[in-house]
């Protein structure tokens, strides 16, 4: 008789740790900003340092065909920026650091990712963020750009 009642504590601390898990997994779905909903236009900002990657993102936004490339920033609906976290950025003379200070509240890119961020073209305001495996310009495992289609495809399922 034991041997079931701790068999059934055992299994409902299963359920009970599966059933957390479920909440926390549907607490981290990111909704997209009608920002980024709604731009038709991106201009790719790569502060990495590999061009292989900026490539890699062109190929893979004509592939999807969500948006259009911009030729500049000023024409853009969003800034797609890639970066690995080891990014350096002259401030000019007078601004001070007030004026990165949004950039140092970002969560720092682990080792061996790289960042895909949405941006606001004029304020720089971050409006999504992924991060993908890269290995220097090597995309490991998928495509740079899966999470972003994925955030997209879980805002279409949410609106039907």
């Amino acid at each position: 008789m034991r041997k079931n009642s701790f068999l059934g504590r055992g299994t409902s601390l299963v359920i009970f740790v599966l059933c957390v898990a479920a909440l926390d997994a549907q607490a981290q779905t990111v909704v997209l900003p009608q920002a980024v909903v709604n731009a038709r236009t991106v201009y790719i900002q790569n502060e990495t340092g590999f061009t292989e990657l900026e490539y890699t993102t062109v190929l893979e936004m004509n592939k999807w065909g969500r948006f259009e490339l911009a030729e500049n920033r000023e024409k853009a609906d969003l800034i797609l920026r890639l970066d690995s976290g080891t990014r350096v950025r002259l401030v000019p003379e007078g601004e001070g650091i007030r004026a990165a200070s949004s950039e140092l509240a970002e969560s720092p890119v682990p080792p061996g990712y790289t960042r895909i961020a949405l941006l606001q073209p004029k304020s720089g305001q971050m409006l999504w963020s992924g991060k993908h495996k890269t290995e220097g310009s090597k995309v490991k495992s998928g495509h740079l750009l899966d999470e972003l289609r994925e955030a997209f495809r879980d805002y279409e399922k949410g609106k039907r």
